[in-house]
């Protein structure tokens, strides 16, 4: 069974997000003559300042960010689940009173039974 390189398919879905919301952003920036809303030089030029470059990069650290998030958040259930025994550890019931008890209790927590 081959193993998933987790750590290149985070960053190959990175890229490949940064590149569509870069199309979407050009698309959209042609449909008002490629200068938005505001018009050209209404805000400097392209509408940044000399360190606006800097200033874009934090402001797609968030949202890219909750995508990162999200994607790994679904990795470690796909992990979580295909693992032997599941998200949860086997239960077993107490002799005494029939509760479930997790695997690793030594005694009941309802009724105070030794379970090991």
């Amino acid at each position: 069974m081959n193993k998933i390189n987790w750590a290149a398919v985070v960053i190959f879905s990175i890229v490949v997000l940064l590149v569509c919301l870069a199309g979407i952003g050009l698309l959209g920036g042609w449909r008002y003559g490629g200068w938005g809303m505001m018009g050209p030089g209404m805000m400097g030029g392209w509408g940044m300042g000399p360190f606006g470059g800097i200033g874009m990069i934090f402001m797609w650290l968030v949202p890219v960010g909750l995508v990162v998030l999200v994607v790994l958040g679904i990795v470690w259930l796909v992990r979580a689940i295909s693992a032997p025994g599941g998200v949860t550890p086997a239960a077993r019931t107490c002799p005494n009173c029939g509760r479930p008890a997790q695997a690793d209790w030594r005694t009941c927590p309802y009724c105070g039974q030794d379970l090991s």
